[in-house]
């Protein structure tokens, strides 16, 4: 639908455990009372999805607000909330709890307390007012208050999601976004792990960024396992060198968009009783393929180009939008061509989690050289140390692995119970044949660490409306020395 917006809110596991810990602290004592808090939100906007990340949460101080069955705030509370927000550049959230389980309609107070009481105030943030109940089980619900020039207006989100360094939850609204089907396609996969996880699995908005060798098998598997909404991004066409590792290809298909070719396949294999795909055949680091990835619950980097992993680490701190990244290493041994070593990996992006650029996938400098086209400039190329240069050899089952690697990684943080441990970082070595598990954190000073939740207020400086191939003119290389030097500067702040 032209122009249809949906809403959500996001927050940190951090804010859910406080506002958590404030709001149920009675009915985890067997008292029928409720409680409230403020927080502050900032905007995360998509191409249809306008989303809340809230990180911070502002507890009522002694005497700010009035318990009584019911719960009131003062005034004096309210005025500290809208003046931190405004401080702060973001907008206001109301909190309070439910004694009931799941997903929370509102009373008729409660109407009355965010349509007519809050939401006028809060637009001094010039931010809607976001609103979120707490059911007594640890549910969310969330709307968002707007203005139509006459009155205010509710929008309801179609979920909550909490972002975690060990699980990633979903709350969702079932009038909005419906409990999938119970099919007997899919009987076993429910067999597996069950309903519940399945209804999660079966609404999850996941993007692939990168159709390539990886990207066309996690694509695969998505359908498969009955998720419905898959947003497929890469400027790439279908060559004859990608037969042998790209799933789905033939020598037909040479010549077609590789988001085309996923896309059929998703359409063709996928198990979930609607499916919709978004094909957008160009980079990530173009507006409209950026804003559709922060339309996403999910994030699959299937790219091996620093710009698309300087982009999506962008996306995983600043929108809260957990990126599966992954990457395979071939080494061969060219006089005797033979393999000489290989090893793939996979690995989280949150804020809780080591950012692409702490864990080594790419580097400021990287970034700046295939903005000025140096990247793909084989004179510069042939200068570069041997371990700086980009390496593409790969055969089809290594690929297979690390898209197993990538998706499984996925599924263990979303299906991941409390007592599970820590999500980590895992590399397997072919040749010695283990897997090895890691789980560094950023260095003290990555410029990442200050990006959390700060949503639109963080976006890489090249993003572009339109596609634009690098130039390979004699002014651009005057330009080169400056935007290395510079360009590190702009990236590393």
């Amino acid at each position: 639908m032209e122009g249809y917006m949906r809403f959500e809110v996001v927050l940190t596991e951090q804010a859910n455990a406080i506002s958590q810990e404030h709001m149920l602290q009675h009915y985890r004592k067997g008292v029928l009372q409720e409680d409230l808090c403020f927080a502050v939100w900032q905007p995360s906007t998509g191409k249809e999805r306008r989303t809340a990340l809230i990180d911070e949460i502002l507890l009522p101080r002694p005497g700010e607000r009035n318990l009584h069955g019911n719960v009131s705030f003062e005034p004096q509370y309210l005025a500290r909330a809208i003046q931190t927000a405004r401080e702060k550049g973001a907008g206001l959230v109301f909190m309070h709890s439910h004694p009931t389980d799941g997903w929370q309609d509102m009373s008729t107070a409660d109407i009355e307390a965010e349509q007519y009481t809050l939401a006028y105030p809060a637009g001094a943030t010039d931010l809607p007012l976001v609103g979120l109940t707490l059911g007594q089980d640890g549910y969310w619900s969330a709307r968002f208050w707007e203005s139509n020039n006459q009155q205010m207006r509710r929008h309801w989100c179609e979920k909550v999601r909490v972002v975690g360094p060990k699980s990633y939850d979903f709350h969702f609204n079932n009038r909005i976004s419906p409990l999938p089907e119970r099919r007997n396609i899919l009987r076993r996969t429910v067999d597996t792990w069950g309903y519940e996880s399945q209804s999660t699995i079966g609404r999850l908005r996941v993007g692939i960024v990168g159709l390539g060798s990886v990207g066309s098998i996690v694509a695969e598997a998505l359908a498969r396992i009955g998720v419905s909404h898959i947003t497929l991004i890469d400027p790439d066409i279908i060559e004859e060198h990608n037969l042998d590792r790209l799933l789905n290809a033939t020598a037909a298909e040479i010549g077609q968009q590789k988001v085309q070719l996923a896309a059929a396949s998703i359409a063709q294999h996928a198990t979930a009783d609607h499916v919709s795909t978004t094909i957008l055949p160009i980079s990530i680091h173009n507006t409209p393929a950026y804003e559709a990835a922060l339309d996403c619950d999910v994030l699959f980097s299937c790219v091996d180009r620093p710009i698309a992993r300087d982009v999506l680490n962008y996306i995983a701190h600043a929108h809260l939008i957990p990126v599966i990244d992954g990457g395979i290493a071939v080494e061969t041994n060219r006089k005797q061509s033979t393999l000489f070593s290989a090893h793939w990996r996979a690995h989280i992006v949150t804020p809780f989690h080591q950012c692409l650029r702490c864990n080594g996938q790419y580097n400021s400098s990287m970034v700046i050289m295939e903005l000025d086209g140096s990247l793909d400039d084989p004179s510069y190329i042939s200068n570069l140390p041997v371990e700086q240069r980009a390496s593409n050899q790969n055969v089809f089952p290594f690929s297979l692995s690390a898209a197993a690697m990538e998706v499984n990684l996925m599924l263990r943080y979303i299906l991941s119970p409390s007592w599970w441990p820590l999500v980590r970082q895992q590399d397997y070595q072919f040749v010695a044949a283990e897997t090895r598990i890691i789980n560094e954190e950023c260095h003290p000073h990555c410029s990442f660490r200050g990006r959390r939740a700060l949503g639109d207020k963080e976006r890489p400086f090249y993003i572009a409306p339109v596609s634009v191939e690098p130039s390979r003119s004699g002014l651009l290389s005057i330009w080169r020395k400056f935007l290395r030097i510079f360009g590190m500067v702009c990236l590393s702040e």
